[in-house]
């Protein structure tokens, strides 16, 4: 849908609609680059929804610099200047600049922290042992001050990932601090902030902010936190300071028939090692949960378990089939195999098999058969 009359207008309400008294100050860069991010963001936002609008983010950001460039003022300045750095594409942060050279030449000086270096001083991460959840750390050094970002990214590989939570602070302490508290609390299963490289922070976030449909719930963009929306501008910029990877994101790793048979047997012989009964469904059950957790390298968490019970096996099984009980039966012990012969360290296991427990409560607790809930195995994004 091309731009027209209606949709400017429209945003030129917004840009408009920000009381004098509430504008950033100038001359603080912090401020200005957070009120900026959060505008971009709802820009964003609203161009990848085609029914609300469907107006292409370049666009949109052009008209963010013509109103800043019609209002000639200081805060309009300092707008442009965060715009030069924060738009999505070249050709929005090329006129912002030569929208904030049009206004210096009209006698409207740049704000004082346009164009001083900005350096990169470390980058964090902390999160789950499981591998389910990841929360991503920048900090910067600037003349004008310093700032720090977090990014947080809920993983599956057969579930929607989730940005879960973003934020931004002039003091990384304040940031990195209920991480720190939090995950220590809970070191069973968490791990306190400990310092990353660039290149991780990298492959940990990029796709997220690209292919926003499967980072949020069902694809719906409207659904997103709203954390994220106001953030993600920054962080693609800052992410233009990283080391720019080359990364296949299209690649799935899917156990091949010698692996499937290996973990199969390995877990066969465990079982029977303890002197379980087995019969027909329980062979069959054994293949579907070595199958489903041999995706992208063999691993077994609390989310693995809810997708496996609650999203794959409802979308091949009515409920009273003998698979579905021969699974619940073996699944405590799976957990318990699977934990021990992978890289779960074993103070989380515990907390593993505890959730999968909650879960088999009550199991099967689907109704019949349900295809379309069905979750197909695509690439991990970490």
């Amino acid at each position: 849908m091309p731009l027209d009359e209606t949709h400017r207008e429209k945003w030129m309400g917004v840009l408009d609609g920000l009381p004098a008294d509430q504008t950033p100050d100038p001359e603080n860069r912090i401020k200005n680059e957070a009120n900026i991010s959060a505008f971009l963001g709802s820009m964003w936002l609203h161009s990848t929804i085609p029914e609300v609008q469907g107006v292409s983010v370049a666009e949109l950001q052009m008209v963010a610099v013509q109103y800043f460039v019609n209002r000639a003022d200081a805060y309009a300045a300092a707008s442009l200047a965060t715009l030069a750095d924060l738009a999505d594409s070249p050709g929005g942060r090329r006129a912002a600049v030569k929208g904030l050279e049009r206004l210096v030449r009209l006698g409207i000086p740049a704000p004082s922290w346009y164009g001083e270096e900005l350096v990169l001083d470390a980058c964090w991460e902390a999160g789950d042992v499981y591998g389910d959840c990841r929360t991503y750390f920048m900090s910067f050094r600037a003349p004008s001050g310093d700032f720090a970002l977090s990014y947080t990214v809920d993983y599956s590989d057969f579930h929607f990932d989730m940005v879960s939570t973003c934020g931004h602070h002039p003091d990384i302490e304040e940031l990195l601090g209920p991480h720190i508290e939090r995950n220590s609390f809970f070191h069973d299963r968490l791990y306190p902030p400990r310092r990353c490289e660039p290149e991780e922070v990298f492959k940990g976030t990029f796709r997220s902010l690209e292919d926003w449909d499967i980072f949020c719930v069902g694809g719906d963009a409207s659904k997103l936190d709203f954390s994220f929306v106001s953030v993600r501008a920054l962080w693609k910029a800052r992410m233009r300071m990283l080391p720019q990877l080359e990364i296949d994101t299209s690649a799935m790793v899917k156990p091949t028939d010698d692996e499937q048979a290996l973990r199969n047997g390995a877990f066969l012989m465990y079982l029977i090692t303890g002197n379980r009964k087995l019969d027909e469904p329980h062979i069959k059950a054994i293949d579907e949960m070595c199958w489903f957790h041999g995706f992208n390298g063999f691993s077994v968490s609390p989310v693995s378990s809810f997708v496996f019970l609650e999203r794959y096996l409802p979308s091949k099984y009515e409920p009273r089939d003998p698979v579905v009980r021969a699974v619940r039966d073996l699944m405590p012990d799976f957990i318990t195999w699977a934990a021990n012969v992978t890289d779960v360290p074993i103070e989380a296991v515990p907390h593993l098999e505890y959730k999968t427990g909650q879960y088999l409560k009550g199991y099967p607790k689907w109704k019949k058969k349900d295809p379309e809930i069905d979750r197909i195995p695509r690439p991990r994004s970490l």
